[in-house]
């Protein structure tokens, strides 16, 4: 990182940051932060700061509910100044909490929009004096972003999904219906013109993979004002040994119709019926009337694992497919490929496969092919061995260290 102090010097550059949630370990404001360009990060709960800051020791982790314990994990990154960390704890939890009774939350109009005590407290402090404004909500600050154009302080957007989400994923609703419920076009429509009007408002649009930039381009954004910044890992991945189980094919993410479960779940209906033995094993969240589905029979649905267990099931998994319809990037193909897993997906992933080198690219709804690539590297121990060593290799390029280079980089496109 010994370019990012000459960014901050070099253009002064001050950064608001506003992000609820953990994502990727607060990374964007912790690099904001060693390259002295941070000024103020917003967020919602977070255990070094606020209530949380309290309860945590005084619950012992093994008496913690799922929710709460993932919320104590939530940890500022060392180093990081808890003196720069401006939080809406009170109003968050409130928010939370009303999300379990859907009559109070519609009565509380905006109070339950869990944005809205962040962007406030953004207003209340008049932007912290920063002269640069990062933010990853989807669509609820574009207030925010327009009075801080007014201000003179230079906008930088993240997008993390690909904006063409909803249509991808109303299209396979149509295809599968009575799985999820539909959503009204009128709506989708609406999101696109909100996307669109956040791309005109800012100065600098930062997108994870070319898939989600061509989705970008075609709502009309100005492309000489995108950067494409793709995540990364945390080093210790890369230290994983890989113990394959012979045959073992896995799946890690949310069970849906937009991460193309059911597509999996065909090929391994295919595979059956061709005698391949092989296992495919599904690991994340499912809801239990969507693993009942015939759409989804044929793997193994595990259901959500300690994220501590999550780093096994890649070192065991001798393939890793994820036949998505859509994402921004999905990191969870980066961890299978640093464990030195040979991954199938989709062009619509975001990934960093390279088509027959770390993995394959395969169409999107293509159970069949899927299948095929499967069996190729079952059968076949040689190209199997040497793709996942490939895999491995490829994904030194895309550690966090990486990642931190590349979005300062980008950041070089502003001036004050």
């Amino acid at each position: 990182m010994s370019a990012a102090a000459p960014v901050g010097a070099r253009h002064g550059l001050r950064f608001v940051v506003v992000q609820p949630g953990a994502r990727m370990g607060y990374a964007v404001p912790a690099l904001l932060a060693q390259a002295g360009m941070l000024e103020r990060f917003y967020t919602d709960l977070c255990v070094d700061a606020g209530p949380l800051r309290l309860l945590a020791p005084l619950w012992p982790e093994r008496m913690r509910p799922k929710p709460l314990a993932r919320l104590l994990g939530r940890r500022l990154p060392p180093g990081m100044p808890a003196r720069t960390v401006r939080h809406a704890a009170l109003a968050s939890s409130l928010h939370l909490a009303l999300r379990q009774l859907p009559l109070a939350a519609r009565r509380l109009n905006g109070w339950t929009e869990p944005d809205r005590p962040l962007i406030e407290l953004v207003r209340r402090d008049g932007f912290a004096g920063a002269n640069a404004l990062y933010t990853v909500l989807v669509n609820s600050d574009l207030e925010l972003m327009g009075e801080a154009r007014a201000r003179g302080i230079r906008t930088v957007h993240e997008v993390m999904q690909s904006p063409d989400v909803g249509r991808w994923v109303e299209e396979e609703r149509g295809l599968f219906p009575g799985i999820e419920a539909r959503l009204p076009p009128e709506r989708v429509q609406a999101g696109n013109e909100r996307d669109a009007r956040k791309y005109a408002l800012s100065d600098l649009i930062l997108v994870p993979s070319a898939f989600a930039r061509r989705a970008v381009l075609q709502l009309g954004a100005d492309p000489q004002r995108i950067a494409t910044v793709p995540y990364g890992l945390d080093d210790w991945w890369l230290a994983q040994e890989s113990r394959p189980v012979p045959g073992r094919v896995l799946f890690v993410g949310t069970v849906g119709l937009r991460k193309g479960s059911h597509y999996l779940a065909a090929a391994a209906r295919i595979l059956r019926c061709r005698r391949v033995a092989c296992e495919v094993r599904v690991v994340g969240p499912c809801a239990p009337e969507v693993a009942r589905h015939p759409a989804f029979a044929g793997p193994i649905y595990v259901g959500q694992v300690p994220r501590a267990r999550i780093a096994d099931e890649f070192r065991r998994a001798d393939v890793f497919v994820l036949p998505t319809l859509c994402e921004g990037m999905a990191r969870a193909h980066l961890e299978a490929m640093a464990c030195g897993v040979p991954v199938i997906t989709t062009p619509n992933c975001g990934s960093v496969v390279r088509d027959g080198v770390d993995g394959f690219i395969v169409p999107v709804r293509d159970a069949e092919a899927i299948a095929d690539r499967i069996e190729l590297l079952l059968c076949d121990r040689t190209l199997r061995e040497r793709m996942g060593a490939n895999a491995r290799a490829r994904a030194r390029a895309f550690t966090w260290p990486r990642y931190g280079e590349r979005l300062l980089g980008a950041l070089e496109r502003l001036s004050p």
